[in-house]
């Protein structure tokens, strides 16, 4: 008797066994890359934010230092207009006379959940 199907040796296909170690291996080896990537997505987002809140606290001070040193003021922690996830305060110390101490925080809360700062402190005198 003849048998339907090609003989074993002529057979051109992969066996269920073959495609599922395949399948183990693949996922064994994306697995782990997907962790890092979506690590590094997560570390990105923070860089962004830091930077950002570092760019909106140095323009907070080059602000402070086009204004008359009379008029430099503390200021409470309050909500940045065009920046709604971003919060700022500051704080103005008089270490001696003509000479101020200006610290500027800014404050943000990443997908954590956490309130984060970035903080710039300058010394601005009346001379």
């Amino acid at each position: 008797m003849k048998s339907r199907g090609l003989p074993r040796a002529q057979s051109r296909g992969f066996t269920l066994l073959e495609v599922l170690l395949v399948l183990i291996v693949l996922t064994a080896v994306l697995v782990p890359l997907l962790q890092v990537l979506s690590t590094g997505l997560l570390a990105s987002d923070e860089v962004k934010n830091t930077n950002t809140a570092a760019i909106l606290a140095q323009k907070k001070i080059e602000e402070l230092k086009d204004t008359a040193f009379a008029s430099i003021s503390s200021e409470a922690k309050t909500a940045i207009a065009s920046y709604p996830a971003y919060s700022r305060q500051v704080i103005v110390n008089t270490p001696q006379t003509d000479l101020k101490d200006i610290q500027v925080i800014v404050f943000w809360r990443p997908g954590t959940g956490v309130e984060t700062s970035v903080s710039i402190e300058t010394l601005i005198s009346n001379f």
